[in-house]
């Protein structure tokens, strides 16, 4: 499967999701895997948490296709608020290493990245239970415990970048063994 990032205006996202979709059904009668990366957060409200959808990557699409289907440029081109394919500096437009790893990690969450479990002991590492951090390629570079937060660095495009993702926090009494599951 082949991965392709598309820059476009900042909240018409969800709208080009859907005019994608339909325009390679309605012209080409194909399916266009169209994805616009969200992470669900926690977020206290009146002292009791809730869970809120943000964008993981505002102005970006992510778009899928078979190997062997040409990307139908006329079709994403016609979008007024759909601006360019991103390119390498040799012209190439699908994405290419650590990006299509990170295209790709989308892919398998489904565009929407929910909360992982982490176990957290004094004075060790911090351990990845189950969610989508479990399967990245990135480093936690810092664990906020009382807001139930990690900011993750990877690597995107060429340069590092950081997220903010919402994490359930397990702590572990003193004697306590991290689990292995």
């Amino acid at each position: 499967m082949k991965a392709y990032c598309l820059y476009c205006k900042t909240g018409s996202e969800e709208k080009l999701v859907y005019l994608l979709k339909k325009d390679m059904r309605d012209l080409l009668s194909m399916e266009l895997e169209v994805m616009f990366p969200t992470r669900v957060m926690n977020q206290r409200n009146r002292g009791r948490w809730i869970r809120v959808e943000q964008p993981l990557l505002p102005g970006y699409l992510f778009l899928y296709l078979e190997d062997e289907t040409p990307l139908p440029l006329f079709i994403i081109k016609q979008e007024r608020d759909a601006y360019k394919i991103l390119r390498y500096s040799d012209g190439t437009m699908e994405l290419q290493d650590g990006d299509a790893a990170y295209a790709m990690w989308i892919y398998n969450h489904g565009g929407e990245l929910q909360p992982s479990t982490v176990v957290f002991k004094e004075g060790q590492l911090v351990k990845i239970l189950d969610g989508p951090l479990k399967d990245m390629q990135g480093k936690i570079i810092k664990l906020d415990r009382h807001h139930k937060r990690v900011i993750v660095a990877f690597m995107f495009a060429g340069t590092e970048r950081h997220i903010n993702l919402s994490v359930n926090v397990l702590d572990l009494e003193p004697g306590q063994e991290v689990p292995t599951r």
